[in-house]
């Protein structure tokens, strides 16, 4: 059931990016899109969910022991989350990217909640004086999909996100909802979008009774 499950996520995942792949050119190029995109931060964890009811899609991108170099990005002794847009990275095959950065350097170990390992991270811009929204988190219908990751002490995890761009010139920024009195920011960054991202999803269809996912 577990590999049934991994190959359908990875199928949905395709053709996903298949979406993508039709919105730019040849070559390596930001998105330019007109609809949020979906959750895409999936992780791995340093800990098993012994609470989870199990059956849920498991990532292999697994927390990282820390390095001297990563430990530079981050100044605080706490959980954070690190963009770094001069570091560019392929996101997937075409698009362009860059890395963002989970790390923990408290002194405790981070559980994050997650969904089929899709951690709840998103991407916000400040459009007309406020941050709202430009990516989303589908929701499964099937509770097996919900379960917990984890984090430990210096440790981190390494992500590579989509550049987009549009229109609007302005600055972005991650949200990470971790509990119901913890939400992080990331540090602000510049860039541009489409003004029909703040509204449109990019929508899903379920490709099988696997794939608890109706958005």
């Amino acid at each position: 059931m577990f590999e049934s499950k991994l190959k359908l996520m990875k199928k949905v995942i395709l053709i996903a990016l298949g979406i993508f792949a039709s919105q730019i050119s040849f070559g390596q190029e930001c998105l330019n899109v007109k609809f949020k995109l979906r959750g895409y931060f999936y992780a791995g964890t340093s800990q098993v969910d012994s609470t989870a009811l199990g059956g849920f899609y498991e990532d292999k991108n697994s927390p990282k022991n820390l390095t001297s170099e990563i430990s530079e990005y981050s100044k605080s002794n706490k959980l954070e989350i690190i963009v770094k847009p001069e570091l560019t990275a392929e996101f997937e095959k075409g698009i362009l990217g860059f890395k963002v950065f989970i790390i923990n350097k408290s002194d405790s170990i981070s559980e994050l909640p997650a969904q089929d390992s899709r951690l709840y991270l998103k991407r916000q811009v400040f459009y007309k004086n406020e941050w709202r929204d430009i990516e989303y988190l589908p929701s499964s219908w099937c509770g097996n999909s919900y379960h917990s990751v984890y984090i430990k002490p210096n440790e981190y995890w390494d992500f590579s996100a989509p550049c987009v761009k549009g229109k609007i010139k302005t600055k972005f920024r991650f949200e990470l909802y971790i509990n119901e009195n913890l939400t992080i920011y990331s540090n602000e960054f510049e860039g541009s979008f489409n003004k029909r991202q703040l509204k449109k999803e990019q929508g899903h269809k379920p490709i099988g009774i696997m794939d608890p996912y109706n958005n």
